[in-house]
């Protein structure tokens, strides 16, 4: 027995509803059949369907993430699949870094053990207080050499949003460092030549940090002369130093004729 439809239901439906190969051989009335309506069930109920797929993804990779965070704080290591899944989760993902905790003392668990997700979260965060504070829950005094390479490389990449004050704090880190170690030791080179490189670019940067800085960054400077890139950060500091000097002893521009009678 062939299945009833109310008048109600669609053209497709009523075809869905009949038994196998019973094709009606009449239409409904117009105002009761649209193939539009059809095709947009469908599609609608597609869109919604793969709505619901995704967030049903994304809500697995966020339990993943936070799940794997909180063993780092647990102080279980990440094994390298993790480490390259959470990476491409954050990347797929980004909103999920704003689920990570991010105080003071996860940063610092992060930095030791995890040092992409403190990555992830600089270039989540939007104020440059926020990058700041990130950054310097990273330093540690002393630095071993790795820790000073990935703080040296955030610094560099954020350089237009980093505070003097948080530069002040990563040069006396790296002075801490190198006098863990012997003079002209591959470790104290390491620190120097990375210092070199973030402070030759905040001075690019912003000149002013010549002035602000110029005791502190001279007396590193040569504290290391033997090493290149030390020399070279001291030679761009005297020349902004000295055009500093010049611009304030030059006089000031008159033009004599301004107000000479015409």
């Amino acid at each position: 027995m062939a299945f009833r439809t109310s008048p109600e239901f669609s053209y497709l439906a009523q075809i869905i509803g009949r038994p196998l190969g019973d094709v009606p051989t009449t239409l409904l009335p117009r105002d009761t059949f649209s193939a539009a309506e059809d095709v947009k069930l469908v599609t609608n109920g597609a869109a919604v369907a793969r709505k619901l797929i995704k967030a049903g993804i994304r809500q697995k990779a966020e339990e993943y993430v936070l799940s794997q965070v909180a063993q780092v704080m647990a102080g279980e290591e990440l094994s390298a699949d993790d480490e390259r899944n959470i990476s491409s989760l954050l990347n797929i993902y980004p909103d999920i870094i704003s689920q990570i905790p991010a105080d003071t003392e996860h940063i610092r668990t992060y930095a030791s053990r995890c040092w992409f997700i403190v990555l992830a979260i600089v270039d989540k965060a939007t104020s440059p207080v926020d990058i700041n504070r990130v950054i310097l829950d990273s330093i540690t005094q002393p630095m071993s050499t790795i820790r000073h390479s990935q703080v040296a490389g955030a610094l560099f990449h954020n350089i237009g949003a980093v505070f003097t004050s948080t530069l002040f704090v990563y040069l006396n880190a790296v002075e801490a460092s190198c006098r863990n170690h012997q003079d002209n030791s591959a470790q104290v080179q390491h620190h120097v030549k990375h210092a070199a490189m973030v402070l030759e670019k905040a001075l690019l940067d912003d000149p002013s940090i010549a002035e602000q800085m110029s005791i502190e960054l001279s007396s590193f400077c040569l504290s290391y002369p033997w090493v290149k890139r030390a020399a070279d950060l001291y030679r761009l500091l005297s020349s902004m130093l000295d055009k500093v000097a010049s611009e304030e002893h030059r006089p000031a521009d008159t033009n004599s004729n301004a107000n000479s009678p015409k």
